[in-house]
């Protein structure tokens, strides 16, 4: 009997042994999951008027993302689970070069929960490109075309997996009597079970645990001493690895419901109902102490334990089907540790040096940008002299930052801004009016026979000035005189007309001379001014052109103080920074102001100053062209003077006043045109 349990043993040793050493190891399509793959070399050949881009990366599975970008035209390539290592240098990138290709870049895009590196090739316009993987690396196809830039990837060339080994489970058997016949069958106590299909690829995922990689062994026990599954709270929101501090706001509770009426309980009783409830195993600090009472009805347990130990001012951590409850602020420092002990981690390695000159940025603008990439151990020095970075930090990071400094170091796009200020104004004028003489002098004098005389204003005999005289009077037999003037200079008339013309009636009775007087002016001016500059795209530019005029100040505001000159300006000034869109048209802050010197209005011989300003911001396209503003000014004067009563006269009333009417337009249009400087 003791042969035949020793040749059992032994039978079965035997079975198990060759289970373990033939279907126990990995397969070598999970390990090359598992590994971490690196990009190692870059390679560019020529197809006729195409190019063929290759891109080793060993033991590549995902497949890879592609998207197109505008303004300039990109291609992205994005190659998830891969490192972009140090193989690649910039050097290898500028190899790269192909009339369709205009710069290539490449960079480390993510780092977590998985590596991403990220190819963009700016291309010309209808570029054609197609991608394709396999487990040797990446190609892309580049064809000329028209149109837009197209990318697509090609779905035949997808990499495949291998399928799974198969998981090997070995069922109960019933107890082998000792006296019975040795028998060993292993086909009926091996089961093969498939493992569950893996995630696409491409898809979202989890690292495996490294047990998982290799085939599962799983031996079947009896129902009676199989460990129940542990019922685990729904959380709304992923947990911490090192387990999850209360505090951070559940809002969706899935436990099964409880009802509970305790009074002045111990909490450390409670806790473990809820640990039972909850299928958890319980872990629970000294300092964990005190009584309260509960009282739910039909609420979720993990709702009732996040209330208590709030009450309570306790946290609490959930970690592989343990529940452990602490103080606060033991578990928050916990945590704090637990980071710090993370970064000193990251922050272990060797330090790495090395030198960029930049050609385009400046050195001292790079370097605040470099701050926030840098990592605590890191550092960035500037040489003004050679416009040279000279950066310190780890191998990991220097990738990075040497990503940053190519794609910042790049030439920046100028720009045009012409700006054109036009201002019209046009003045009409019109006037009519009377001039009655009143002394022989002047415009006025009259003549007589020929030769100018001292006219009288009322005399017995012709020539005289405006008057009447003969009438005899009965009474005394003396002759009656009358004489008149119904306007004066300013009045009736105007002061410097274009045209006269002389009324005159003389007899030697009666005498009326007056002076008819018009005049009209028409003026138009145009005044345009066009200032014209360049500068970079984002960069403010500033262009003036004026003149100061000076005023005399007193100091002191008395009377024999002391005279100063001070000056005030009277510019045409444009204010512009301009930024170019990924669409290609311009976005610009201005500011257009023109101030001149009128010295038609002065005060103490010092001229006024004219203010038209105008400040906004305008999206315009390449090459247009926008009026950003326009001011029409309209002066109507109708003005008339004279004696009263007599120039409301009807038909003569115009002999004794002056009519006076004017018109001026006043017009200012503001163009503004931006172009794009290609170099």
């Amino acid at each position: 009997m003791n042969a035949r349990l020793s040749s059992l043993l032994v039978a079965g040793g035997v079975v198990l042994a060759g289970i373990h050493t033939g279907s126990l190891q990995a397969s070598p399509t999970m390990e090359a999951v598992a590994q971490r793959v690196t990009l190692l070399s870059t390679s560019i050949e020529s197809t006729g008027t195409g190019a063929k881009i290759f891109l080793r990366v060993p033991g590549l599975v995902a497949q890879p993302g592609v998207q197109v970008l505008t303004n300039p035209h990109r291609v992205v390539v994005d190659l998830p689970g891969v490192d972009r290592g140090t193989a690649v240098s910039r050097k290898d990138l500028a190899q790269l070069a192909h009339p369709l290709i205009q710069k290539a870049r490449l960079a480390q895009f993510a780092m977590s929960p998985k590596p991403v590196t990220r190819l963009v090739l700016e291309v010309v316009p209808g570029t054609q490109v197609l991608v394709s993987s396999s487990p040797e690396g990446v190609q892309l196809i580049l064809t000329p075309g028209e149109g837009r830039v197209q990318a697509r990837l090609d779905e035949s060339m997808r990499p495949q997996i291998a399928p799974p080994p198969p998981v090997l489970e070995i069922a109960s058997r019933p107890p082998v009597s000792i006296d019975s016949p040795i028998s060993i069958a292993v086909s009926p106590a091996v089961v093969i079970k498939p493992l569950a299909a893996l995630p696409a690829v491409g898809s979202p995922f989890q690292s495996l645990p490294p047990l998982a990689l290799a085939t599962t062994l799983t031996v079947a026990v009896p129902e009676a001493v199989q460990t129940p599954e542990v019922e685990k709270p729904h959380l709304t929101t992923p947990s911490h690895a090192g387990g999850r501090t209360l505090g951070e706001g559940l809002t969706n509770y899935s436990g099964s419901k409880i009802t509970i009426d305790l009074q002045n309980t111990d909490i450390r009783d409670f806790l473990r109902i809820l640990a039972d409830t909850g299928k958890l195993n319980l872990v629970m600090d000294p300092d964990v102490q005190g009584n309260f009472g509960f009282k739910f009805t039909d609420t979720p347990w993990d709702q009732v334990l996040d209330v208590v130990l709030k009450n309570a001012g306790l946290g609490k951590e959930i970690q592989n089907g343990v529940l452990r409850v602490a103080k606060m602020d033991k578990l928050q420092k916990e945590e704090e540790e637990r980071k710090k002990l993370d970064e000193t981690k990251a922050l272990g390695g060797q330090l790495q040096t090395i030198t960029r000159p930049l050609s385009y940025a400046k050195v001292s603008e790079v370097q605040k940008i470099l701050k926030d990439i840098l990592t605590k151990r890191g550092s960035a020095i500037l040489d003004d002299r050679t416009n040279t970075l000279i950066i310190t930090d780890l191998p990991r990071n220097i990738t990075v930052i040497d990503d940053l400094i190519q794609t910042l170091d790049i030439q920046i796009q100028q720009v045009q801004i012409e700006a054109r200020i036009v201002e019209a104004n046009k003045n009409w004028q019109q006037q009519f009016g009377v001039k009655w003489p009143e002394s022989n002098s002047g415009n006025a004098s009259i003549s007589g026979g020929g030769t100018s005389t001292t006219t009288p204003w009322v005399g017995s005999s012709a020539p005289f000035w405006n008057g009447a005289t003969g009438f005899n009077s009965p009474a005394s037999g003396q002759q009656a005189a009358v004489a008149w003037s119904p306007g004066v200079d300013g009045s009736t008339s105007i002061a410097a007309p274009a045209g006269e013309l002389w009324l005159s009636f003389i007899s030697n009775k009666f005498s009326i001379n007056a002076i008819l007087q018009a005049m009209e002016q028409n003026g138009t001016i145009k005044i345009v001014s066009s200032p014209k500059l360049v500068t970079q795209n984002n960069k403010k530019a500033t262009i003036l052109s004026g003149q100061k005029i000076p005023y005399p100040t007193q100091q002191g505001g008395a009377q024999g103080g002391a005279i100063t000159v001070a000056f005030i300006d009277a510019n045409l000034q444009l204010d512009v920074t301009p930024q170019i869109t990924n669409e290609g048209t311009i976005i610009m802050d201005l500011k257009v102001e023109k101030a001149s010197a009128d010295f038609t209005q002065t005060v103490n011989g010092t001229p006024t100053i004219d203010r038209k300003s105008i400040e906004t911001q305008v999206l315009v396209r390449d090459g247009g062209t926008a009026v950003l503003g326009g001011v029409y000014v309209t002066n109507s004067t109708l003005q008339s003077t004279g004696v009263p009563f007599l120039m409301n006269l009807p038909v003569i009333g115009f002999l004794f006043r002056n009519n006076n009417k004017q018109e001026s337009n006043t017009e200012l249009l503001i163009f503004i045109t931006p172009r794009i400087l290609r170099q």
